[in-house]
């Protein structure tokens, strides 16, 4: 679909220039009264050599005197061009017209003789000067503009490009940070000798799978993204079992919606993380809803905090951050994000809007 929106508009510019143009020459043919029509006079050829003119005008100022002198030599050589081209075309008129138009020569001579004639001249004169100059202006802006668009373009493809190279380090770092996690439950499970290691080995392939296959995506099923979610909890739940309580409340109207991969994970493993450690009977909650009149994600994880401030590494926090700028740089203005502690509770509340 992008493709065919940029073909059509590498096309379309070029089709109004020459439909604007077009009509601008044959205006003195659009615009005659068919009652009175007798065919073409002399003034009406005379129009539309000066109207050809013009337009070559305007596109040898904005593609040849704006590239290849205002901006190699300075505005101090391209207005002196400009005067050269005007007096050029002011003696190109003058000859087009003593040389095809036999009341032009007339017109000559009265200029000659002095009086009425030498008025005419003179507005003649003062018209098409006016009339060059107008037009070079109008090329000058419309070239001006058209490269300002330009560069304004480059710098939005460049800074999507960055975005893009700092979104796919931000991904790329979910992995890892994710593993970490993983293995301390799979070390703390190997030194308990436990029967749940292999089991464990098994949701985790699930989980690695995930985040091999369906992370490199754009976007992903809303649903995917919970099913996600429901293995990482299986697995720790497997290395804790029921020494932590989990409350998960997710609402099943949840298809028809795609999210970023890998998103709400950080704060399911920041509440394992810091909810549970010396903490008595922890508890973490999850809820998870859709509200789909008005496409608000709304997600909510509630864990314990740990009174011993201690606990917490120099590496503390990292998921939490990186998922931070992620909404950032994906739903800007689209998300509210709050963190907030009632007595003994870390509550996050993560509201995106999806469409």
């Amino acid at each position: 679909m992008a493709l065919k929106n940029l073909s059509i508009t590498k096309y379309l510019t070029p089709a109004f220039h020459i439909l604007f143009w077009g009509l601008i020459i044959i205006s003195p043919y659009l615009f005659r009264n068919p009652n009175t029509w007798e065919g073409f006079k002399p003034w009406h050829y005379k129009l539309i050599i000066n109207n050809a003119t013009l337009a070559l005008l305007f596109y040898f100022n904005a593609f040849v005197l704006y590239p290849k002198v205002y901006k190699s030599k300075g505005l101090v050589i391209y207005l002196l061009t400009v005067i050269a081209v005007i007096i050029a075309l002011m003696a190109f008129s003058r000859f087009v017209d003593s040389q095809l138009f036999a009341e032009m020569r007339n017109f000559n001579k009265g200029r000659r003789g002095g009086g009425r004639g030498g008025d005419r001249w003179f507005r003649w004169y003062i018209t098409n000067i006016v009339t060059y100059v107008f037009i070079m202006g109008i090329s000058f802006s419309y070239r001006v503009i058209k490269d300002t668009n330009q560069l304004e373009k480059i710098r939005k493809e460049n800074e999507n490009e960055m975005l893009k190279s700092e979104l796919t380090f931000l991904r790329s770092q979910v992995s890892p940070h994710f593993m970490f996690n993983v293995l301390n439950t799979l070390v703390s499970l190997a030194r308990k000798k436990s029967d749940l290691m292999e089991p464990s080995l098994i949701q985790l392939s699930n989980l690695m799978r995930y985040m091999l296959y369906e992370s490199n995506e754009d976007r992903i099923h809303l649903e995917q993204e919970v099913e996600y979610l429901r293995s990482y909890i299986d697995l720790q739940m497997l290395r804790f079992g029921d020494d932590v309580k989990i409350e998960l409340n997710v609402s099943k109207d949840l298809e028809g919606y795609d999210i970023e991969p890998m998103l709400l994970i950080a704060f399911v493993e920041n509440a394992f993380k810091h909810g549970i450690g010396m903490i008595e009977e922890p508890v973490i909650k999850i809820f998870l809803s859709m509200d789909k009149t008005k496409h608000w994600l709304e997600f909510r994880v509630e864990n314990n905090i740990s009174p011993q401030e201690g606990s917490k590494d120099k590496n503390s926090g990292i998921g939490l951050i990186n998922m931070k700028r992620r909404l950032e740089l994906l739903y800007k203005d689209r998300y509210i994000l709050e963190t907030r502690k009632i007595g003994n509770i870390f509550v996050s509340d993560l509201k995106v809007r999806l469409k």
